[in-house]
């Protein structure tokens, strides 16, 4: 009984997968963090400039204030160090700096989608940083950086896209040319994490809507939808504020999650398990408006189960 729990557990974890099963994952993610990089840019002058309401100096007083400077310690950040180290200067709490930060950001993040292209035509040291992921180690430092800048800001993305980002950095990157012929153990281990992560999001939101009476009494879908100065739909005075309407989209939001999760663990019914999640991320998202929250959570979805090799399931 042990060898055989513990051979399952190796295989689960550790098998040799082939690196072109996280490429779909890799370059989504890639997309979607330089999305996310250029999404900011219109709000750094808004929010971060000098005297701005999250600019360095006032985002410190107010950790002082509510005595979260100990709390905040963890909070680290290259654009803080600048700020730091430039204080009283035109560089510190500077707009073109923040900017400079953001596209450098989102310019890694393109070089990451496309990294078994690109990494080909690079010099040695660098195709070699690049295919064994200290590339995507930039990345998630980068966007790392970012979120801990913006954190009074953060909203649901960034958690997850963090966590994603840092689990897939582990796993080596295969060139083009060679994706059908390397396999590694990195990559398995990668793919288990996100695949795991995910499971753990999808049953925690699963939980808080659960925890939450609005999606009992049939208002949840509907809730959604009311701040209307914040969505792509306003539904005052439509059909959608018909009860059989919200009430039977509250249910089906609170039941593909769940069962799109119990079902995309399964090697039968993978493909249909990952739609529901997909059909999931899809309405949130445009329920919501956001999108980027909507299309990681899709993204990280495709990890889930066995596609590629012949590993048990755990």
């Amino acid at each position: 009984m042990k060898e055989a729990f513990t051979s399952s557990w190796n295989r689960f974890w550790f098998a040799p997968s082939p690196a072109r099963s996280l490429s779909f994952v890799r370059v989504g993610l890639g997309i979607v963090t330089a999305l996310y990089f250029l999404s900011a840019l219109p709000d750094v002058a808004v929010w971060f400039a000098s005297g701005a309401p999250a600019s360095t100096t006032n985002l410190a007083e107010f950790f002082r204030t509510a005595e979260l400077t100990r709390d905040a310690r963890w909070m680290v950040s290259p654009l803080f160090i600048w700020d730091a180290l430039f204080n009283g200067s035109n560089l510190s709490e500077s707009t073109t700096i923040y900017r400079a930060y953001l596209l450098i950001g989102a310019a890694l993040s393109i070089v990451l989608a496309l990294a078994d292209r690109i990494a080909p035509r690079c010099p040695r040291i660098m195709r070699w940083f690049v295919l064994r992921g200290g590339l995507a180690a930039l990345v998630w430092i980068w966007f790392v950086g970012w979120a801990n800048r913006v954190v009074l800001l953060a909203g649901v993305v960034e958690p997850v896209l963090s966590v994603s980002l840092a689990a897939l950095m582990i796993s080596p990157i295969a060139a083009q040319d060679r994706q059908d012929h390397q396999y590694s153990w990195r990559t398995t281990l990668s793919r288990r994490l996100i695949a795991c992560q995910f499971t753990l999001i999808g049953i925690l939101t699963t939980a808080t809507m659960l925890a939450s009476p609005t999606w009992w009494n049939g208002t949840g879908a509907y809730g959604l939808l009311a701040p209307t100065e914040d969505r792509f739909f306003d539904v005052r005075e439509s059909w959608f504020e018909t009860p059989l309407v919200y009430e039977g989209l509250t249910l089906v939001l609170v039941w593909l999650l769940p069962l799109g999760l119990l079902l995309a663990w399964k090697r039968p019914s993978r493909s249909f398990g990952v739609g529901l999640i997909w059909a999931w991320a899809l309405l949130v998202g445009l329920m919501t408006t956001n999108v980027l929250y909507a299309a990681t959570f899709g993204i990280i979805a495709t990890s889930l189960g066995d596609r590629d090799t012949d590993h048990a399931s755990a």
